[in-house]
């Protein structure tokens, strides 16, 4: 019984031996996941938006958001990026007045475009001249054709013939563009105060669903229909000095273009031509009507010719490889950049300087 009784103990006091032996053992660990290579910080794209056709007011180029990156526990410092230069900007010339603005206003084009008018800039402004809407005949597109015409103060007191400035509207807007951005007032003032001798301003309107961006040039185009349908209507009608040295003509964005082109091809029938912002980037023509083109005919050089765009336009850099085309060719030019992009805000602000290039050659008149 005593050996049954210690031979228990023995196998008792065994197993907890060997129990304390497998308790006591270290475990292995699980491997660790490896590292994981560093978040890349979130990288912005930007792309430009391809307009079909472009508007006036192309919108600038969208920035494309990428996904936020997981913050680090401990990021390294990045060194501080060089500043770009900032490109040299001509001064702003001192307005006239101060310009007041409203809210725009939107009408169909024949296709279904939407004609967006500028905010009025003077709402509040009295003109010593008049401003008048009318229409005449066209035979290329076989309607009536809007355009709105500025008239001097003296106009009805005089028997004189007057200058006059062709302004072409930008897309998608109508002949109330340059109305609305207050060309009519900052001329009227100028005239008054002796700044500017008197002259005519015309501006045409053009369906954007029609000629105005689906021809480019030639006797069928936007071109055909001011060489020869509106401008003999106007000599006809108003007392104009109808010579080239009389005449002068620009336009803004798509305008820009249509002016240059139409400048470039008749220097017989205009003094000056001036493209402000013009749509060069998007409204490609065919080599006959391309601005870039019609810049190397010996003709160029008899034109006083003015480009213009913002800083942070998306037409500088085009206006600005004309500039430098015509440079390159000795053929005379101004280039100003101002401060902005392609806006009516732009545009509004720099009235001034522009009616003082178009003027210019106007100060001895038959």
């Amino acid at each position: 019984m005593r050996s049954w009784l210690l031979y228990g103990m023995g196998v008792l006091g065994l197993s907890i031996v060997l129990a304390l032996l497998v308790l006591v053992r270290p475990l292995s660990e699980p491997p660790l996941d490896p590292p994981q290579a560093d978040t890349p910080s979130a990288t912005i794209t930007t792309r430009e938006a391809t307009p079909a056709p472009s508007p006036t007011c192309t919108p600038s180029p969208t920035t494309t958001p990428a996904p936020t990156a997981t913050p680090l526990p401990s990021p390294t410092p990045t060194s501080t990026p060089t500043p770009t230069p900032t490109p040299t900007v001509t001064p702003l010339p001192s307005p006239i007045s101060t310009p007041a603005s409203g809210p725009s206003t939107t009408t169909r084009g024949s296709a279904g475009t939407r004609i967006i008018r500028a905010p009025v800039a003077y709402p509040d402004a009295q003109l010593a001249g008049r401003i008048e809407s009318h229409t005449y005949f066209s035979q290329i597109t076989g309607k009536e054709e809007p355009y709105r015409i500025y008239l001097p103060p003296d106009y009805d007191q005089s028997d004189r013939r007057y200058p006059v400035l062709y302004l072409i509207h930008g897309w998608p807007y109508d002949e109330f563009h340059w109305d609305n951005l207050g060309i009519d007032e900052v001329a009227d003032t100028g005239i008054q105060s002796g700044l500017w001798p008197p002259f005519l301003i015309v501006m045409p309107g053009a369906d954007p669903d029609g000629i105005f961006v689906h021809t480019a040039g030639g006797d069928r185009s936007l071109e055909g229909q001011i060489v020869n349908e509106l401008l003999p209507h106007i000599d006809a009608h108003y007392r104009t000095w109808a010579a080239r040295e009389g005449r002068a003509i620009g336009g803004i964005s798509r305008g820009g273009v249509w002016a240059l082109e139409i400048g470039l091809r008749h220097p017989d029938l205009f003094a000056a031509v001036g493209g402000h912002s013009p749509a060069l980037k998007y409204n490609l023509a065919p080599q006959a009507y391309d601005p870039f083109y019609l810049a190397r005919s010996p003709e160029s050089a008899t034109l006083r010719i003015y480009l213009s765009a913002g800083d942070a336009d998306w037409a500088f850099s085009h206006t600005q490889a004309l500039h430098e085309l015509l440079d390159s060719l000795g053929v005379p030019n101004q280039f100003a950049v101002h401060q902005g992009g392609h806006s009516d805000t732009l545009w509004t602000a720099n009235i001034k300087e522009y009616l003082a290039f178009y003027t210019a050659g106007w100060s001895v008149q038959p």
